[in-house]
């Protein structure tokens, strides 16, 4: 790039020369210096141009190294702001607990001198007697004990004894008597509801004297504790302004103060607390309507901003509040914004001088690599971006080597398929197959085919017309499950998937059986991804590719037997192709049986004759073709069954195949038994149904006529179908089904009701009725009436002889 520039500039300086010297020359002097100025404008549009990806990155540097750094800076500012005031807060609350908890120490010491003093012997003797002037060792010992619960940390001014029973108080004046006002205290103490409780006055009510106008705190033990009506007290009065010594002086973050259980102001820490009554009042307003033990908020005192901490004691109730002004946490918080404001600016300035810099280096590879690629392109065509046309570029060329290999590759596989296809249909000679299919590594290891079909869609998400997708969807997925390495590329053939297995390398396995474990794993994969029930055919293995096309023969005549062995099987061509051949007899008897059945319309036992006729030929054949021989004899002989009874042909849906081809396309023999029930057994059930109605319905009045007209001579079933021409069981059935009663019933009823006839309207004889209706003799005819009509024949007759005389003389 220097060498470029140096190149240059001397070409130009040299230019400039020869315009300066001679004026012979003039007009090429101004020639050359009109070249060079354009050269010049020329190079500064370029350079401006380029400058333009030049002066994005430059942008984009700065942008990038600044912009960590103000978000950087912005982040510590406000976290060491937040940081500070948390800081601030959590040293205030510090102090807060500090002294609550010393002055908590200092009370519940002396609370627990005044238990002590409670349970002495003095203060108990003192309240069940009394005190006389006789008892001045007790009145010695109780001011002894009374003193002593005197403490300078505290500032304790007296202890009291009050006798509430009697009336009288000992404290540091001596034993005196209540006065009435102080019995109205000592009053208001006991009807306060607790046995000991700390109580805040303006001035000390149990002493005459009081020498200042502090505040009086007074520590309240009722004796004894627990009952309804105590016998006395014991009173403790501390100095309110002793309370301002147990807060901190040199607290420099805020003011501390401390109210009573009523909100009161108890103490502050300076004299002069800048705490007015209404802002006192607001925060009161506050603290009342926060039951928390401790906490924070913000308020306004003085027309100042200012932090509020609290905390509430358990132990008397009391309320420690600190004030912090805002203004004081801001101000460091500013002050520390400062520094990192300056800290911020120097990296900003910093990191814009580094970007430059670095900008210019890394955009000097960009350009000579512009350059190289569009030195001769249009100049219009340099105004855009650089970095885009250069991007532009190599996608072009990306793009059409990928195109290239896509097309190669998709060549390469058609091409592969091609081959495959060629030679599993056989269309490779012998010689030609190393020559096409060298480049694959097969040499010396056994070969076998596998073909895959569909047993059925339907009971699954697909329909017939995804069947073709299916199929691709099964060849990619047998690519994935089988190596490359150890099959040819898998096809798909017709209504089959085909693929070439060869024996794993350095294998010791079986091939039969590893090739079935391949299988296996296939059909166990399309099942759980797919939810298809799939069949294979396996060939038999063989040294070489030239005998593809009889493997595959063999896997598709090894899966034609799944019509025997069901669906969802894998079928090897030595298991279904026995090597010996057996004998096999057709079942004639159970395919006229069928017949018979259909003809009879006898739904249940068709069904079952067809389930034994299936059950049978299963048994005996094979091999497939005897099996599809057997099979569409049956669907001849019903056709013809069904031609022979005058029948309507089946009707057909509009695009469906013939009834043959649907037979030859089913895949097991459950699917073919329930196809020739329904699609072929039940309409010929419903003609011959209709027809038997019709034929049934003749004969049982046949019969019946032939019994009303010889019912007096030797008539019987084998004569009547011997006059009608049917089976004497066909008229038996027929009889039980259109009358309910068989037919030597029928003659029996019939005689006995034409019995009747002669034995109310003729004279003849018992004997010569019997006779009549051929009966052996009249015996057997008379034991047969009475069976049936419960009375002789003779009795019969003149029961019915005496009906008819009372009717006539009655008329």
């Amino acid at each position: 790039m220097l060498a470029k520039k140096a190149e240059t500039v001397w070409r130009f300086n040299f230019s400039l020369k020869l315009c300066c010297t001679g004026s012979a020359h003039k007009a090429v002097r101004c020639s050359i210096m009109m070249a060079c100025n354009k050269r010049r404008r020329l190079r500064g549009r370029i350079m401006f141009r380029i400058n333009r990806y030049l002066t994005k990155m430059i942008v984009f540097s700065i942008g990038v190294s600044t912009l960590p750094i103000i978000l950087l800076g912005l982040f510590f500012y406000v976290k060491t702001s937040s940081t500070i005031q948390q800081k601030v807060n959590d040293g205030n609350v510090l102090v807060l607990e500090q002294t609550r908890l010393r002055i908590e120490q200092v009370l519940g010491a002396l609370d627990l001198q005044i238990e002590r003093l409670s349970e002495s012997s003095f203060v108990t003797e003192a309240l069940e007697t009394g005190i006389t002037p006789s008892q001045f060792t007790l009145v010695q010992n109780l001011l002894r004990s009374m003193s002593q619960v005197q403490t300078f940390d505290v500032g304790v001014r007296d202890v009291h004894l009050v006798d509430v029973s009697r009336g009288w108080i000992l404290n540091s004046e001596g034993y005196n008597p209540l006065s009435p006002e102080k019995t109205s205290i000592i009053d208001h103490y006991l009807h306060i509801d607790r046995n000991k409780f700390w109580n805040v006055e303006k001035t000390s009510l149990l002493r005459s004297r009081n020498a200042d106008n502090t505040l009086t705190f007074s520590l309240v033990k009722k004796i004894p504790a627990f009952i309804e009506k105590p016998l006395g007290m014991l009173i403790v009065e501390i100095n309110g302004g002793q309370l301002r010594h147990f807060l901190a002086n040199n607290n420099t973050l805020g003011e501390v103060m401390i109210l009573d259980e009523d909100y009161a102001v108890l103490t502050t820490q300076s004299e002069n607390s800048k705490v007015d009554t209404a802002t006192l009042q607001t925060i009161v307003g506050k603290l009342r309507g926060n039951q928390e033990k401790s906490g924070l908020f913000e308020s306004l005192v003085g027309g100042t901003q200012v932090g509020v901490a609290f905390q509430r004691s358990s132990f008397n109730g009391w309320i420690y509040i600190s004030l912090i002004p805002i203004e004081q946490i801001k101000f460091e918080s500013r002050r520390t914004g400062w520094i990192i404001l300056a800290t911020s600016f120097t990296m900003l300035l910093l990191a814009v001088l580094i970007s430059l810099a670095g900008s210019q280096r890394m955009y000097a590879p960009i350009h000579r690599l512009y350059l190289s690629l569009f030195s001769q392109q249009d100049p219009e065509r340099k105004r855009v971006d650089e970095f885009l046309i250069i991007n532009e570029r190599f996608m072009k060329m990306r793009s059409d080597q990928v195109q290239m290999a896509d097309q190669l590759r998709s060549h390469t596989r058609q091409l592969e398929e091609y081959y495959v296809l060629k030679l599993v249909r056989g269309d490779f000679k012998p010689s030609e197959i190393q020559e096409k299919l060298g480049g694959m590594n097969v040499a010396g290891r056994r070969m076998a085919v596998l073909t895959i079909q569909m047993d059925t869609l339907k009971g699954t998400r697909y329909e017939e017309r995804d069947s073709e997708l299916l199929l691709f969807a099964i060849n990619n997925m047998v690519s994935d499950l089988i190596p490359s390495a150890q099959r040819l590329l898998p096809i798909v053939l017709q209504s089959s998937q085909v693929t070439l297995v060869f024996e794993e390398p350095g294998s010791t396995e079986d091939f039969r059986t590893y090739i079935y474990s391949l299988a296996k794993q296939v059909q166990d994969t399309l099942e759980q991804y797919l939810k298809l029930r799939i069949s294979i055919g396996i060939s038999r293995s063989y040294d070489g590719l030239r005998y593809a096309n009889q493997a595959y023969k063999e896997a598709i005549d090894a899966l034609k037997y799944r019509v025997m062995y069901g669906q969802k099987t894998i079928l090897h061509i030595d298991d279904v192709q026995p090597a010996h051949h057996v004998t096999t007899i057709y079942p004639k008897d159970l395919e006229r049986q069928i017949r018979d059945s259909v003809k009879m319309a006898d739904r249940d036992k068709v069904q079952e004759l067809l389930n034994e006729f299936f059950e049978e030929i299963s048994r005996q054949y094979h091999n497939y073709n005897e099996y599809q021989i057997a099979v569409t004899r049956l669907f001849v002989n019903l056709i013809w069954l069904q031609q022979e009874s005058g029948g309507a042909t089946i009707d057909l849906p509009e695009g469906e195949p013939p009834l043959l081809e649907q037979l030859n396309a089913l895949s097991s023999v459950d699917e073919v038994r329930h196809w020739f029930r329904n699609k072929l057994i039940e309409p010929m059930i419903l003609v011959y149904d209709e027809q038997r109605r019709t034929r049934h319905k003749s004969i049982s009045e046949e019969v019946t006529q032939l019994i009303h007209s010889n019912f007096d001579s030797e008539i019987s079933l084998e004569s009547c179908s011997t006059l009608l021409n049917y089976h004497p069981s066909y008229i038996s059935k027929v009889l039980r089904q259109e009358l309910g009663i068989s037919f030597s019933d029928y003659l029996l009823q019939y005689r006995l009701l034409k019995a009747k006839e002669m034995l109310e309207e003729t004279d003849m004889k018992v004997s010569e009725i019997a006779l009549k209706l051929q009966y052996n003799n009249s015996q057997n005819f008379i034991r047969s009436f009475r069976k049936l009509v419960g009375i002789t024949p003779g009795a019969y007759r003149e029961e019915r002889l005496t009906n008819m005389q009372y009717r006539t003389f009655k008329q």
